[in-house]
């Protein structure tokens, strides 16, 4: 059985670039938008990466300013100093 982590953005100028930064990590997510949201889902597992999201932020990044902009997601949420991932043990 294929298990799809995924999240859920508001459709925001914030969220388009974390979503540009996941997809950058994990090329073979796949983005699925609609009028209010923007869900980026994958088989097992993705990555966001700090460093990525930087580089196109253009600042220091912290990890709980993502949240603003999620609306849900699926899977296991782990946490690290450099790095977010959801995936399904």
């Amino acid at each position: 059985m294929t298990s799809l982590v995924f999240i859920a953005f508001q459709n925001t100028d914030n969220a388009r670039l974390y979503i540009d930064a996941i997809v950058a990590d994990n090329p073979h997510a796949e983005i699925q938008h609609q009028p209010a949201m923007i869900r980026v889902q994958a088989k097992d597992r993705l990555d966001l990466h700090r460093e990525t999201v930087e580089e196109r932020i253009g600042r220091v990044w912290d990890v709980q300013e993502m949240l603003l902009d999620v609306i849900t997601l699926g899977g296991s949420f782990e946490e690290e100093e450099d790095r977010l991932s959801l995936r399904w043990n």
